[in-house]
């Protein structure tokens, strides 16, 4: 089974995140899998959905294989920052439906979107200065999507935002009830947004990226290579801490 499926309707693409059991958790193969996915839309496509399959959109990074080799928490890292670059500079508006929980690089993802919706309860945010990460690769689009200053509280804190809260900073442009409602509002939203002229939608979306700075790679990479290398021993020892067998 593919751990990202994809499907085209009413010029609508929707790419679902397809490891449930894995909490949709960010791998090399989903990587792959997500950049394949956005590299071969069908050439109709008006609007992107990014949805996940299980109880959440995406839990992060597979920890679990950075406990094994903590190598790939670099790459990681620099595949994280490449995806937000091409989610954020696809031609077409892209809708995230982040039900459940979005956590570290899966609320990184988020950023990336043009608009995102998510659920009341759900959860949001970057808890991961606990285990001796930084999640500084999201900083270049969270402070485009809610501000400096609410950016630096998020990140600096590590809390996690309930959904009406993500809501009231601006990282999540809609919320529903719940999870089966974020799922359907993203839907609507998507078909409504597909029946727009798709050039004039396209132009103002190149027109927002190129002002506030999406097409500059110096903003993106600088922040991510010179991170991705900033694990130390404690981040190792805490990865086996929690993740080891």
């Amino acid at each position: 089974m593919s751990i990202v499926t994809q499907q085209y309707k009413d010029g609508v693409t929707t790419i679902t995140l397809n490891n449930p059991e894995m909490r949709n958790a960010l791998s090399i193969e989903m990587f792959d899998a997500i950049e394949l996915s956005l590299s071969e839309l069908n050439p109709d496509t008006r609007v992107v959905l990014l949805r996940g399959d299980g109880d959440v959109f995406c839990s992060g990074f597979d920890m679990k294989a950075c406990t094994n080799d903590i190598a790939l928490l670099e790459t990681f890292i620099l595949r994280l920052s490449g995806l937000i670059k091409q989610l954020k500079r696809l031609k077409q508006p892209v809708v995230v439906a982040a039900h459940g929980a979005a956590i570290a690089g899966g609320c990184a993802m988020l950023t990336a979107c043009d608009f995102v919706v998510g659920s009341l309860d759900g959860k949001y945010g970057y808890p991961v200065h606990l285990l001796a990460i930084t999640p500084a690769v999201t900083i270049p689009t969270l402070f485009q999507r809610v501000g400096e200053g609410k950016a630096r509280a998020l990140l600096m804190s590590g809390q996690i935002l309930r959904g009406r809260d993500a809501v009231g900073i601006g990282l999540l442009t809609h919320a529903a009830n719940d999870d089966e409602g974020a799922n359907e509002l993203a839907r609507q939203l998507a078909e409504e947004l597909a029946k727009k002229p798709p050039h004039a939608m396209q132009v103002t979306k190149q027109w927002l990226n190129e002002l506030d700075g999406s097409y500059s790679d110096e903003s993106f990479d600088r922040v991510a290579s010179e991170t991705a290398t900033a694990a130390t021993d404690e981040t190792e020892e805490r990865l086996k801490s929690q993740w080891g067998s």
